[in-house]
């Protein structure tokens, strides 16, 4: 008896009861197989089946008919977990009793008044009110009253001048307060601005690395109001050399750095970071593969890309592929279903490939 109990204990718990949190079925529940949710961890379930605390996931959603890349994913909250499927429908029956609405109670009849001299009295008095309420005039209003009532010009109370006051007062606190937040951001920009700029420039070069070879050395900065500045000539300024501005910048001072604050994650818990500029570039993306094609640029360097593949397999007569980082992998497979729920996995992953591809396209070409 206590083999088989352990035997029973350690059974794998396939079945689930989720709800969902995006989608066509925001809100309801489901019963599903637990291969369905992604990345499932058991560790996050107690011994009962119920969770340790709140576990969202991002999970497949068989609903209709399979297409032909894959059902889509939507995000939702593991609720109970079972080794049969018995329990979980057991489970799914208990929650949706629990869900349903009271039922209305039924008003108590009243029983009907007796037949007498009471009842034929009250309803001839009430025929009677209900005569006098019908045949009473209607209250008559002089038209010029309602016309200055409307339309005249009253002095303004004290209240309404109390709270014009108030409003004035209000009004110059909000500007005084704008004024403190703009000083903050002017700061914010001045202190970010330089880290911001170098991080531009780290991301050009990473995407071009052959093409800083070719490109001609360009002449240090010279400050505003110098003979120098004064003897250049139009070509040579800033707005016309952006890029030789930015570099001979980074080279003149070479102890600057990027600060941490520059980076964000782009998913919470993954520990995957990057630039706050990649990041902005990516969620102004118009598309799900846009937005994977910005961040497989941020996340992994193009020296990486160039010898990697999604799964590091050997292609045609081709040299075989290191494997990218899962960790990495799955941040970008998670960052795109929370912006673009829905989106199917064969689509993200055939995103990748295609712009691995059009990296190495585009380094031959350099090379050559």
């Amino acid at each position: 008896m206590a083999q088989g109990g352990s035997s029973t204990e350690h059974m794998e718990r396939r079945f689930a009861v989720v709800r969902w949190s995006e989608g066509e079925d925001f809100g309801n529940l489901s019963d599903i197989k637990t291969d369905a949710i992604r990345g499932y961890d058991d560790a996050k379930m107690d011994q009962d089946g119920n969770p340790i605390s709140t576990y969202s996931a991002v999970i497949e959603w068989p609903h209709g008919r399979k297409q032909r890349g894959g059902w889509p994913h939507y995000r939702g909250i593991v609720i109970f977990v079972s080794a049969t499927r018995f329990e979980t429908i057991r489970k799914l029956n208990s929650l949706l009793k629990e869900e349903e609405p009271a039922e209305l109670t039924k008003r108590v009849s009243v029983a009907p008044p007796k037949y007498g001299d009471d009842s034929d009295a009250s309803i001839v008095m009430d025929t009677q009110s209900l005569q006098v309420k019908k045949s009473k005039p209607p209250i008559r209003t002089d038209p010029a009253e309602e016309f200055l009532k409307q339309y005249g010009q009253s002095q303004p109370s004290s209240d309404c001048q109390n709270n014009l006051t108030k409003t004035v007062d209000e009004l110059k606190q909000e500007i005084k307060d704008l004024k403190a937040e703009n000083a903050k951001l002017k700061d914010i920009v001045l202190q970010d601005v330089p880290g911001l700029l170098l991080s531009l420039r780290t991301i050009i070069d990473s995407a071009t690395p052959n093409k800083s070879r070719m490109e001609p050395t360009t002449p240090s900065l010279a400050l505003p109001g110098s003979s120098q500045s004064r003897a250049s000539s139009p070509s040579a300024t800033s707005l016309s050399h952006p890029r030789s501005m930015l570099s001979s910048s980074a080279a003149a001072s070479p102890s600057l750095t990027v600060p941490q604050s520059s980076k964000v994650e782009i998913h919470p818990g993954s520990g995957v970071m990057v630039e706050k500029l990649a990041w902005a570039y990516a969620l102004n993306a118009n598309s799900a593969t846009v937005f994977v094609r910005h961040l497989l640029t941020a996340v992994f360097p193009v020296e990486i890309l160039l010898v990697s593949n999604l799964c590091g397999n050997k292609r045609g007569g081709g040299e075989a592929r290191v494997p990218l980082d899962k960790n990495k992998l799955d941040a970008i497979y998670s960052a795109t279903l929370e912006r673009w729920p829905g989106t199917q996995l064969s689509i993200i992953g055939s995103t990748i490939n295609a712009k691995i591809t059009e990296l190495r396209s585009k380094s031959k070409n350099v090379a050559v």
